[in-house]
């Protein structure tokens, strides 16, 4: 079976983050090695009175522990970090790992045309060294912009300026470029992905629904590296992600009062657990 080490926050309430990702990986037959980097009551969005605990002391401690055991994981995935120093924890970890060892990374840090409050300049900065390494990276809009230092648009966002975008991202290391939250119209939302080696794009259009879902993003980031490290092609595997996700989210547009609590992803996870239950076993 395979492993993963996943880096990012862990909320007690709302599937965001590790949350959706434990489930996720599970289903699609990957074995997971946890690296918090932030505890928290509940994510961030919709809830008062958050409790927040960053675990930059104790990731430190695991990957000395895990380096002393030589745990080589097939992958790593990167969400959210807290401060630099996680950052630099983990492109020291990157480095000592074998060169197969395959880097997907979810460069979270903005959107909206900002940085999330508490973020400098110095973070976008580790993000750049970290992303060198990366084989995949899911930045949304803002993200890629801070990335390539490009002015976030004041107008609407065309697929000309976001095919722009992805090919400054590749020019910083990365194979595959998975912009995420790309518009299409009022009425479509979906992904662009562009592939450096043959300097070539796919667009992926899904229906755009009326509010904004908690955790979508970790959840497309997730299940993405899940059926890639599975062998899918990577247009498969975006393919199968997104009909994953509309199905989920039809869902939660139906409970509205639910959305901050996090997308539904239980009642589709046989989705999941019978297409790589028969896959891997073939």
């Amino acid at each position: 079976m395979k492993k993963i080490l996943i880096a990012n926050d862990l909320p007690g309430i709302g599937k965001v983050a590790l949350a959706p990702a434990i489930p996720i990986f599970a289903c699609c037959q990957i074995e997971t090695i946890l690296l918090p980097t932030v505890l928290l009551s509940s994510h961030t969005g919709g809830f008062k009175n958050i409790a927040i605990a960053e675990q930059t002391e104790f990731m430190r401690q695991s990957l000395c522990q895990w380096e002393n055991l030589e745990l080589n994981p097939d992958a790593i995935l990167t969400g959210y970090f807290r401060n630099t120093e996680q950052i630099e924890l983990m492109v020291d970890t990157i480095e000592k790992l074998p060169e197969s060892t395959k880097i997907f990374v979810d460069p979270i840090m903005g959107d909206n045309g900002k940085l999330y409050s508490g973020f400098t300049a110095e973070h976008v900065d580790a993000m750049r060294k970290l992303i060198q390494h990366a084989d995949v990276m899911y930045p949304n809009i803002t993200e890629a912009c801070l990335l390539t230092e490009t002015a976030y648009p004041t107008v609407k966002i065309t697929m000309d300026f976001t095919r722009e975008l992805a090919k400054k991202l590749a020019e910083l290391g990365p194979e595959y470029i998975i912009i995420t939250g790309c518009p299409d119209s009022e009425k479509l939302t979906g992904v662009q992905l562009y592939t450096k080696e043959t300097d070539s794009f796919f667009d992926f259009y899904k229906t755009k629904y009326p509010h904004h879902f908690y955790g979508t993003g970790d959840t497309l980031a997730a299940l993405a590296t899940a059926c890639i490290l599975q062998g899918m092609p990577i247009e498969d595997a975006l393919s199968f992600t997104l009909q994953f996700i509309d199905e989920v989210l039809q869902l939660s547009n139906q409970q509205p009062e639910q959305i901050p609590f996090g997308l539904p992803i239980e009642r589709k996870l046989g989705m999941l657990t019978t297409k790589f239950t028969t896959e891997v076993s073939l």
